[in-house]
């Protein structure tokens, strides 16, 4: 029984509460910003037939940050995302997609 009032009384843990529910709400809004990334992306392909690197960029790292979040709030890493550490670059691997055959 001791064991749950150390948990109980553990300042890191109700740390940790307040921060889940500041960084679920983060993520909420940053999947509607990926929804607008999408739109973008998808009118530079109908447009111009090839995606646009800025925004295939920018979101990339966006993914790469709801994930770490995801992790976050999910006790899959106790690392604390940005702006507590770096912010996630986009320099993972993504596929080489091409829409329109020359």
């Amino acid at each position: 029984m001791n064991g749950l009032k150390d948990n109980l009384l553990n300042p890191e843990t109700w740390i940790r509460l307040f921060l889940i529910m500041g960084f679920y709400l983060v993520r909420m809004l940053l999947i509607w910003i990926s929804g607008v990334f999408i739109a973008v992306q998808f009118l530079f392909v109908l447009i111009t037939g090839q995606k646009n690197d800025n925004v295939n960029n920018a979101a990339v790292a966006l993914g790469s940050y709801i994930l770490e979040v995801t992790d976050f709030l999910t006790f899959a890493r106790d690392t604390k995302p940005w702006p507590w550490s770096e912010f996630p670059d986009s320099s993972r691997d993504t596929e080489d997609v091409t829409f329109i055959d020359d």
